[in-house]
């Protein structure tokens, strides 16, 4: 499993040929993968999870405006505490926030001068997203074994075909 709670959760829910795969769908299997990512699994928790995917999914595909993630934003707070030793920065969240506010930090977090390290997978057929750690933010599947493979092999089927209208044959590997 991954230590992402941001892209497992924008992860958790697949449209499939003939169904819906959904981590979150079921009440208590929602319960169950908030509890798994250091959360309590509240009915709150549930709820905030489902709303700040639907917030974050089409976001992160560049659908919808940041706007959308204000009702996180918005419940971001933090005070300070006098203690003997000096002060010590306290979060305050409101607890039906929580999910969402973790995911926004996330994203928060993964954007620098070389663009957002979070972002779908380049396969027009994926529904997947993936966090860039590549040195050079350049990763475009989440998946080299699925994704990357097949985009390679339909570009090396096109440029086959190419060849073969046009007469000339490709090396053989």
């Amino acid at each position: 499993m991954s230590t992402s709670l941001l892209l497992d959760l924008v992860n958790s829910r697949l449209l499939l040929a003939d169904s819906v795969y959904d981590e979150l769908g079921d009440d208590g299997e929602a319960s169950a993968w908030l509890r798994q990512h250091g959360l309590a699994g509240t009915p709150d928790e549930v709820a905030d999870a489902r709303d700040a995917r639907a917030a974050l999914v089409p976001f992160l595909r560049g659908q919808a405006d940041a706007a959308v993630l204000e009702p996180w934003v918005g419940a971001m707070q933090r005070r300070a505490e006098v203690r003997p030793d000096g002060l010590a920065w306290i979060d305050d969240v409101d607890p039906a926030r929580a999910v969402g506010v973790r995911a926004v930090e996330e994203w928060g977090s993964l954007q620098g001068e070389q663009g957002s390290r979070i972002r779908p997978c380049a396969a027009e057929d994926c529904q997947h997203f993936l966090i860039d750690t590549s040195r050079a933010n350049t990763r475009k599947w989440h998946s080299m074994e699925t994704c990357g493979n097949r985009a390679k092999a339909r570009r090396h089927y096109a440029k086959a075909k190419q060849g073969a209208a046009s007469g000339v044959s490709l090396p053989s590997r």
